[in-house]
């Protein structure tokens, strides 16, 4: 994460430096913001969890605020992590569920569809059936998301 910061704010800080008009400089920033959008994207889809809710939140902000606020080309790139979050595929959820409950998925559920139902940026739903042929909706969350978590605010 931090290189990918780094040479965003590095390329804004080359573009713009020494350019002292103001025109030029908005059509600079415009083509700096157009090369970044889709890298904080990346970055996000790429490391999922807390960063795709950071995404999520960034996206949120622009409210009227115009490009005072968050330049449009980032809510624009951003926003479709709202409402289409990545999931991540059963066989690296599955290990969750057993951590979770101490048993393998095929013990508690007579079965489970690996494919989710949804996927959001902390966790993800699957439909399953209990033994006792309760239908129930498993939201699981993603793996190494407390672990995440710990050291991102460290």
């Amino acid at each position: 994460a931090m290189s990918v910061f780094n040479e965003v704010k590095a390329d804004y800080e080359t573009s713009l430096a020494n350019v002292t008009d103001p025109l030029v400089r908005a059509r600079i920033l415009a083509q700096v913001h157009a090369r970044s959008a889709p890298k904080a994207l990346a970055l996000a889809r790429q490391n999922g969890g807390l960063y795709n809710k950071a995404a999520q939140f960034v996206a949120s902000l622009q409210a009227g605020a115009g490009d005072r606020g968050i330049p449009k080309v980032y809510v624009d790139a951003l926003s479709v992590l709202t409402d289409k979050a990545p999931g991540k595929p059963f066989s690296e959820m599955a290990p969750v569920l057993e951590e979770e409950f101490g048993k393998a998925p095929t013990e508690i559920f007579k079965w489970i569809e690996e494919t989710p139902l949804a996927a959001a940026s902390l966790a993800q739903v699957h439909r399953a059936e209990l033994h006792n042929g309760t239908r129930v909706a498993v939201k699981i969350i993603y793996p190494n998301l407390r672990k995440e978590m710990a050291s991102d605010f460290a």
